[in-house]
């Protein structure tokens, strides 16, 4: 039975990385919520419209990933899940397409997290403090799994 891997980390632990890996090894077919929303629409767009553009391409993401999974084929999903609430809507979400799901944790320390974030927005040649801002603002939501969400989980260190 095909299997959903729903990758769950903080910006900069390596989320796509392991997702990568594992569209790799496994085979599976990946979906990375923040490259297709970025490829489909434009990245300066407004908040408001990019919660827009990220609800329609998350609602795309799902009918393609449960047409995967009805061939036979494993889906990862990289987003991030950073709440329980969250990782529980999804979860049962993924839970009604195969009751094959797994999470993968991707820890990360924070000062590494940083470091590769302020890279790649010299990179991308964006606002460094901007970056920065928006990386501890998001820090404070960021809630790893704890064991008592019940989940099968994989760790993957970074």
């Amino acid at each position: 039975m095909a299997k959903i891997h729903l990758i769950c980390g903080f910006m900069g632990f390596g989320k796509t990385t392991v997702a990568k890996e594992l569209e790799q090894k496994l085979p599976a077919v990946r979906f990375t919520i923040d490259e297709m929303t970025s490829q489909l629409y434009s990245k300066e767009l407004p908040d408001n419209k990019y919660r827009e553009a990220y609800k329609r391409v998350d609602a795309l993401i799902w009918q393609l990933a449960e047409q995967v999974i009805k061939t036979g084929t494993d889906v990862v999903f990289d987003y991030g899940f950073w709440s329980k609430e969250v990782r529980k809507k999804v979860y049962n979400k993924a839970k009604a397409i195969t009751p094959d799901v797994v999470f993968h944790q991707v820890t990360c320390d924070i000062k590494t997290a940083r470091q590769r974030l302020e890279a790649q927005a010299l990179i991308d040649d964006e606002n460094l403090e901007f970056q920065n801002t928006r990386f501890d603002i998001n820090l404070a939501l960021y809630e790893p799994i704890d064991p008592s969400e019940g989940y099968e989980v994989i760790v993957h260190k970074s």
